[in-house]
C-alpha cells in the first residue's frame, strides 16, 4: 500500500482518529508521518532502559576503569558503554562477560544477586521415607543440642516431605 499523502513510498505508519463517531485512517511513509509530528515511541524504548538502569545506580556507579572499560563480549562484540546506552545485552555470552558488573547492578535493584525461593516442582528434590527417618532423627538430635536455627529448618524439610508423600498416595490417576 502506497503513504496516502505522497503517493511514492510504502506506507508504514497507520493513524487512525475517531470524529464524530466516524473512524478515519491514513496510511503513511515513515517521512511523512515523521513530517505529520507523528514518530514511533518503540524506537526510543533501549534508551529509556540505559536511562533507567543509569538514574537507579546513579552515574558514578556505572563509572569503570580504562582497562575494564576496553572488555568487549568474544561473541557479539557488545561493550559496557553500549549496554549502558540501551540496556540491552547482545547475546547470552553478555552475562558472563559483564557478570562482575552485573552482580553490583542486581544486589542494588533487589538487594541481592542470588536467586532464593520456590524452583518448580520439576527441579524440587523429593524425600524418600528412609531419607525422612534420617531428617527426624537429625532434627530430634538438633532440637537436644538445643540449635534451634537447624532444627526449624528440619522441621520445616518434614513438614514439606510428609506433604509430597501425602499427596504420592494412589488414586488411580496419572499424574
Amino acid at each position: 500500500m502506497l503513504c496516502q499523502l505522497c503517493d511514492l513510498s510504502s506506507a508504514s505508519v497507520t493513524i487512525s482518529y475517531v470524529i464524530n463517531d466516524k473512524k478515519i485512517s491514513m496510511n503513511l511513509c515513515k517521512e511523512c508521518a515523521e513530517k505529520k509530528g507523528v514518530d514511533n515511541p518503540m524506537t526510543t524504548l533501549p534508551q529509556m532502559f540505559g536511562n533507567f538502569i543509569t538514574q537507579l545506580l546513579g552515574e558514578d556507579s556505572l563509572k569503570r576503569s580504562k582497562l575494564d572499560a576496553d572488555i568487549k563480549c568474544d561473541s557479539c562484540g557488545l561493550t559496557w558503554d553500549s549496554f549502558e546506552k540501551t540496556g540491552l545485552f547482545g547475546c547470552d555470552i553478555c552475562y558472563q562477560v559483564f557478570s562482575k558488573d552485573l552482580n553490583v547492578i542486581l544486589r542494588r535493584i533487589h538487594g541481592s544477586n542470588q536467586h532464593i525461593g520456590n524452583r518448580p516442582k520439576s527441579q524440587r528434590y523429593v524425600i524418600d521415607d528412609v531419607e525422612l527417618k534420617k531428617i527426624k532423627l537429625e532434627l530430634q538430635a538438633a532440637v537436644e543440642s538445643e540449635d534451634f536455627e537447624l532444627a526449624a529448618e528440619l522441621r520445616d524439610m518434614v513438614r514439606d516431605a510428609q506433604s509430597e508423600l501425602n499427596n504420592k498416595v494412589d488414586d488411580g490417576i496419572l499424574r
